[in-house]
């Protein structure tokens, strides 16, 4: 009995250790395997622990248990966020099909998300007869997709996808008519536009392939089968998720799609197809999910949309379909998710909320019917039992029905948009349980009730903007468990920032600018909150800048600006680690700037500036050009002396603004809109604009010295105003080569000399000021500048000349332009040639006889009696003549 228990026990432990000790990893796939990861930059240690004897225990290397060899390799890698975690070709791919090669058993082989520098997959791919899956999707292999690939008979799945309209091509014929065994095929952003017409006929004989995606693959209408070709391909029969979108197909639906009545999800979103939404798909009674959104399908909703009756989820959404919708739409008992928003549609059935034995959307949870024309809701929606989230936004609502607060379940309610009116409160009724709701821009007003919080006790949302509200803030938001994000801007709402606002442990977001809202700003701030946007601008607020601020420091965005806020910025803004736009501007602060920047600013996450319109003075600090992300710098109207840093050439974004798309790309960090002062007026950046804008801004101040030549390297900067200073000096002769330059403001200088002629090459220019400085000389012409026609923007130089000022040049010499640099060097070279020749024939003339008479005495003797003679000469004559004037005047008084 004990040698049975001792046997059950070890054989249990050896189950339990996952490892069986008669088999070891294989030297050869070991040494294999070791070549494989020379191959490999590794920053993230993927590969940290392919070391040791035993491959089979190395991370992401799965071996078969009975024998030892390997037959799985699985290395995905991810980028995440500003985290990657992938592999990065040294050299040779051809190394990493060699060594995976000697791998005879392997069967599945996972290199995704991982970076092969854009070389191209290696055909002895194709000689890995065992493989079962192959993955190289986001690999960034570039080329065409070898022919080989159509070697690997026994492979069940093909993930190829790349990145939209990625580097890997099919030029030709695709020559996989012996991948019997295919299950699954993803060629997503591969570019087939150049692959011949018989794709799909290749792709209908693979007799096993049930899902294929081919979504941004630049497939035309010539790529699609015609009906006859495909009537006799199993694909008709077997293939059940198939995804076209993103494409350029257009037109009417093909009619190939009604044999394809395996079809459990049919995706043709984003393209250019209309027509009827039904044509040629009708017939798919297995269809459970549809996806047609972003097209051009017209007319109404067809009551022949029942016969679809497996439909969970349906998006139609961004057409041109009209009328109302169906009451047949009712009939769809198994629909989770219906998506109808950007149509031009007017009401909802009744039926769409009935529950009858037949059973109508009792399972829907999803609903949007946003940016339609709808001008009332049923009260059958309130028996929608399961509807978790709904979006009405963009409609022409005027009322919801009370039965809303039955939908149990009901978690997010978007009703945005619409036209509710006064009294919109008192008769709102939702759900305890909801969790998110959005009602701005929906014409409500009259005050916030004071009970809010305890009506909605689940609340984590509110976004209440763009209203006419008034009255003060319930405190009874500030006491939600769950609150983190809350946007009442743009109201009439007065009174103080709650202080118990700031000691909302989860809130995230708080948004209460262009408001009425006075006092100081609250100063209870903790390190333990989340916050990463706060803005506050546009109210009455006063007092000091809050100092438990800078204890926030997951704190991206910060906006005060347009306050009344003053006294010294002297706490520690340094501690804001993660702070990319600081907004201090419009407001009375007042202090150093250099103190502020040296000891109170982090330099490495900060991308926007602004301190417009403040009391600072001093420097401009030399630290101010350590902010590497530095996009927009805003110091305006402020009372700063001195002169402008050299260094001011050197923010890295302004030189190349490539890095800052890049990083830009997903970010939150442009959530608010900033007010910035460009071509002479302000202007309001909002997000997608604000991303892209360049601009630095010291104009009002009391800055003097000359514009650092230094500038012209700033190639990407699109706006640069330093007027109303005392800048002396002359405008940088290369200025031309800021070529991105679209607003460029030197007005209020003592600037003197001639404006440079390579300002004719600032091609994006569409507003420029130069007026009241000491400018002289003709006013370049050409490309851009022609189109400037304001004559003010030259005003204040009397010295200058030219078109477009009255004040024609007086050489009649027409001035310089970019286009005729080599003219005007080469007319400037034969003037000074001509100078010398004149000066040499009048030299050589002069010291020709002068120098003569100084070294010839007889010669100078004789000269000298030749012009007394002729002066004496001279003399008489005009002695004479006087005599002679004298005696006939005389004469003539004797006769009188």
């Amino acid at each position: 009995m004990l040698v049975l228990v001792a046997v059950l026990f070890f054989g249990a432990a050896e189950f339990c250790s996952g490892r069986n000790t008669s088999f070891s990893c294989i030297e050869k796939e070991r040494e294999a395997l070791l070549k494989f990861k020379l191959c490999f930059h590794d920053p993230s240690h993927m590969l940290s622990s392919w070391k040791g004897n035993d491959c089979c225990e190395w991370r992401g290397v799965g071996c078969d248990k009975n024998n030892g060899y390997v037959i799985s390799i699985q290395l995905r890698g991810s980028v995440f966020a500003n985290q990657q975690r992938q592999l990065s070709l040294i050299d040779d791919v051809k190394e990493v099909g060699s060594s995976l090669l000697k791998l005879r058993y392997l069967e599945h082989l996972d290199l995704s998300n991982n970076n092969f520098n854009g070389n191209l997959i290696p055909p002895s791919f194709g000689l890995m007869k065992q493989l079962r899956y192959l993955n190289l999707s986001y690999t960034q292999f570039r080329g065409n997709i070898p022919g080989e690939l159509g070697n690997l008979t026994r492979l069940h799945v093909l993930d190829l996808s790349s990145y939209y309209y990625g580097g890997l091509k099919v030029d030709d014929d695709i020559k996989w008519t012996c991948l019997s065994s295919l299950q699954q095929l993803d060629m997503s952003g591969v570019n087939l536009n150049h692959a011949s017409s018989n794709l799909f006929q290749v792709l209908g004989m693979l007799s096993s392939l049930s899902w294929l995606r081919m979504s941004y693959c630049s497939l035309k209408n010539s790529h699609l089968p015609s009906h006859n070709h495909l009537l006799n391909f199993t694909l008709l029969g077997n293939i059940q998720h198939f995804d076209l979108s993103y494409n350029f197909l257009h037109g009417p639906i093909p009619t190939f799609f009604q044999n394809m009545t395996s079809l459990i999800v049919l995706d043709l979103s984003s393209n250019q197809l209309s027509g009827s939404i039904l044509d040629s798909i009708e017939q798919l009674f297995r269809l459970e999910s549809i996806y047609l959104f972003n097209n051009q399908f017209n007319g109404s909703i067809p009551d022949s949309i029942r016969k679809l009756s497996k439909l969970k989820r349906i998006d139609l959404s961004n057409n041109q379909l009209n009328g109302r919708i169906p009451d047949s739409i009712g009939q769809l008992s198994k629909l989770k998710s219906m998506d109808l928003y950007g149509n031009q549609l007017r009401n909802i059935p009744d039926s769409i909320g009935q529950l009858s034995n037949i059973g109508q959307l009792s399972k829907i949870w999803i609903m949007y019917l946003s940016e339609n024309q709808l001008r009332s809701i049923p009260d059958s929606i309130g028996q929608l039992s399961k509807l978790m989230i709904m979006d009405l936004s963009e409609n022409q609502l005027r009322s919801i029905p009370d039965n809303i607060r039955q939908l149990s379940k009901l978690k997010v309610i978007c009703l945005s948009n619409n036209q509710f009116g006064i009294g919109f409160f008192k008769w709102l009724q939702l759900p305890k349980t909801i969790n998110m709701v959005d009602l701005s821009n929906a014409s409500i007003s009259g005050p916030i009730p004071k009970n809010i919080g305890h009506m909605m006790p689940m609340l984590e949302s509110l976004y209440l903007a763009n209203n006419l509200l008034n009255g003060s803030i319930p405190k009874s938001l500030c006491n939600l468990k769950y609150f983190c994000e809350l946007d009442l801007s743009s109201n009439m709402l007065s009174g103080n920032i709650p202080k118990s606002l700031c000691n909302s442990k989860p809130l995230e977001y708080l948004d209460l600018s262009n408001n009425m809202l006075s006092g100081s700003i609250p100063n209870c701030w903790r390190n333990d909150q989340s916050f990463f946007f706060i803005d506050l601008s546009s109210n009455n607020l006063s007092g000091s800048f809050p100092s438990r601020m800078v204890q926030l420091s997951s704190l991206v965005l910060l906006h005060l600006n347009n306050n009344s806020l003053h006294r010294g910025l002297h706490v520690a803004l340094k501690n804001l680690t993660s702070l990319v736009v600081l907004d201090l501007g419009e407001n009375k602060f007042s202090g150093n700037l250099t103190s502020i920047v040296r000891g109170e600013i982090n330099t490495n996450s900060l991308k926007i500036l602004r301190l417009r319109k403040n009391l600072i003075s001093g420097y401009i600090p030399l630290e101010l050009c350590s902010f590497s992300q530095m996009q927009i710098l805003d110091l305006a109207d402020n009372n700063l002396t001195g002169r402008i840093p050299p260094c001011f050439g050197k923010f890295p974004i302004m030189v190349n603004a490539t890095q800052m798309i890049n990083a830009a790309h997903g970010s939150d960090c442009y959530q608010a809109p900033l007010m910035e002062v460009v071509k002479g007026r302000y202007l309001e950046y909002k997000r997608e604009t604000l991303r892209l804008e360049i601009s630095i801004d010291l104009s009002s101040n009391n800055l003097t010295g000359p514009i650092p030549e230094e500038l012209i390297f700033l190639k990407d900067l699109h706006n640069l105003n330093l007027s109303w200073n005392h800048l002396s000096g002359q405008i940088p002769e290369k200025i031309g080569q800021m070529g991105n330059l679209e607003s460029l403001d030197f007005s209020k200088n003592g600037l003197s000399g001639m404006i440079p002629n390579s300002m004719s090459s600032l091609t994006k220019l569409s507003h420029l000021n130069l007026s009241y400085n000491n400018l002289s000389g003709p006013i370049p012409t050409g490309y851009q500048l022609q189109t400037l026609e304001d004559p003010t923007i030259y005003a204040g130089n009397p010295q200058l000349c030219g078109s477009p000022l009255l004040n024609q040049c007086s050489n009649d010499t027409p001035p310089p332009t970019a286009a005729n640099f080599k003219d005007n060097d080469e007319g400037t070279l034969k003037r000074m040639w001509f100078y010398i020749v004149v000066f040499l024939g009048f030299a050589t003339g002069f010291w020709g006889v002068v120098g003569t008479l100084i070294f010839v005495k007889n010669w100078r003797y004789a000269y000298f009696q030749w012009v007394d003679d002729v002066q004496h000469w001279i003399l008489i004559v005009i002695t004479l003549k006087v005599a002679c004037f004298k005696k006939m005047f005389n004469g003539n008084q004797d006769d009188q």
